[in-house]
């Protein structure tokens, strides 16, 4: 625990920061300006640029040369699943892993199994300096608890299903708590809100789909999917439909509705289907590192060729066995390189091994480094993990510092030796093992944890303990009620 007398004026009731390095969106990219940000109800109420002795007023916490910038936002994610990790090991994942493993988990779960195993989720996450999350999975009011008790704040979507699932006899229930949360003021005030959350093209049917787009509509609700995650779903999608998932969605109506939809994974996808989506209303959930676990990664280069924007995130704990989506980042900046070795120039270098094929392997990994120069650029990464998240909700104002987005706010130590020397503090935000470095913390407004031993006060605390202790008796009994 930090000295007592470390923790004033942290004890105090948050109202405004200050540092040298403040992490400001415009509309020509991003500055870093010495700024006050001020914050109210959960909101950023204003930011005053200047330097501390033109903005620094009675009450207002000073970070110093510390790097003030939005918390992270987790595009994709179950947070209740965390509870699952190393359940099945690696031979989980040579099949269907959702339906041969998850489904069976989940089918024997509780809605308190899953709030506790929700909380656990929620404080990894927000341990990792992520302030938001996408999340979708059953009982979806006990995860927005959960995310209430810890302090995340986010986009919870609870699991529609009636062809197939946990939650096939459920998905009523599920939609009277999608507009439970839509409709009571409780919610926007904690910083969550709702989305249709139907689980995938193969197990809603046209029934439900109509359903849940005509909610979506009446209360201006996001769509949240898995689409063309596996083969399963993609044979059953001929063998009933005779058609692609993306082009069974274009057939139910979801495609051309007049709603937001963030399309997860589209690892089976062709680009005629990615050809059906529009831009300015639908965005992609790229989790790599999750699907390098149950399938393969994402072929980004056709979204982007398609004009498709996309968020990061990183599935759920089990398949990932992490749920910081900082650490993707460099799976995404990367993405492009990763056909160098298996293209042509590299199987000619592999059968003839001379000079000339290893200048034309060169001359593939600079073509493919170049494409992807804004791609890897610190500003673009950034947005994956932050204020793209934006486009998906009205409400849900993520991602950057301006006035009226939500107070998720985190403090980096440049000097800890994970970043330093953090000549480009955007790179190491990015590309560094920026965790370890998080000082202090705000979740909608309000102190998460103690400013500079952020991870030892909640550790250390009585209510993760609590949280704890209840996750992992659940989680005990599940596997006894299991076998």
């Amino acid at each position: 625990r930090p000295p007592r007398s470390t923790l004033f004026p942290y004890t105090t009731l948050f109202r405004s920061i200050y540092s040298d390095k403040v992490v400001l969106h415009t509309l020509d990219g991003v500055d870093i300006v010495p700024a006050r940000v001020d914050v109210m109800r959960g909101r950023i109420q204003a930011v005053h640029r200047g330097e501390r002795s033109d903005v620094m007023e009675r009450g207002v916490v000073d970070f110093g040369d510390k790097l003030i910038a939005p918390a992270f936002v987790n595009g994709h994610t179950h947070i209740a699943m965390g509870a699952y990790r190393g359940i099945g090991g690696r031979a989980s994942q040579a099949g269907n892993v959702v339906e041969e493993l998850y489904f069976k988990l989940e089918s024997h779960a509780t809605d308190e199994d899953f709030r506790a195993f929700a909380r656990m989720g929620a404080w990894d996450v927000a341990l990792s300096g992520t302030g938001a999350i996408i999340d979708q999975y059953y009982g979806g009011l006990y995860v927005a608890e959960a995310m209430r008790d810890v302090g995340l704040t986010g986009i919870v979507s609870p699991t529609l299903q009636d062809l197939a699932g946990p939650g096939a006899t459920g998905w009523a229930e599920a939609m009277a708590i999608t507009e439970t949360l839509a409709t009571d003021p409780v919610w926007a005030k904690a910083g969550i809100f709702p989305a249709l959350g139907p689980h995938a093209t193969d197990t809603v049917g046209d029934n439900l789909w109509g359903r849940l787009l005509t909610l979506a509509k009446r209360l201006n609700l996001p769509v949240h999917v898995h689409v063309g995650q596996s083969l399963a779903e993609v044979e059953r999608s001929w063998a009933v439909h005779r058609c692609s998932p993306v082009e069974r969605l274009q057939r139910v109506g979801a495609i051309d509705a007049d709603v937001r939809m963030l399309l997860v994974h589209m690892l089976f996808v062709s680009d005629a289907d990615l050809a059906l989506l529009s831009p300015e209303k639908h965005t992609l959930g790229y989790c790599p590192r999750s699907q390098v676990q149950f399938a393969y990664p994402a072929n980004i280069d056709s979204w982007r060729r398609a004009g498709l924007p996309f968020i990061l995130g990183t599935d759920a704990g089990l398949c990932n066995d992490s749920m910081n989506v900082q650490q993707e980042l460099r799976w995404l900046a990367g993405a492009g390189v990763y056909d160098v070795p298996f293209g042509d120039a590299h199987a000619r270098l592999r059968r003839q091994g001379d000079l000339n094929s290893a200048r034309a392997v060169e001359r593939h990994r600079k073509e493919r480094f170049a494409t992807d120069k804004a791609l890897a650029e610190p500003i673009a990464l950034l947005d994956t993990i932050g204020r793209t998240a934006a486009r998906l909700h009205p409400k849900f104002n993520v991602g950057t510092l301006n006035v009226g987005a939500i107070a998720n706010v985190c403090v980096w130590d440049l000097n800890h030796p994970s970043v330093w020397p953090a000549t480009d503090p955007l790179r190491a935000l990015t590309l560094g093992d920026a965790g370890p470095a998080l000082h202090a913390m705000v979740l909608n407004g309000e102190w998460f944890g103690t400013p500079g031993y952020v991870a030892p006060s909640i550790i250390g605390g009585d209510l993760y303990q609590a949280h704890r202790e209840e996750a992992q008796g659940r989680l005990a009994a599940l596997m006894t009620r299991i076998g």
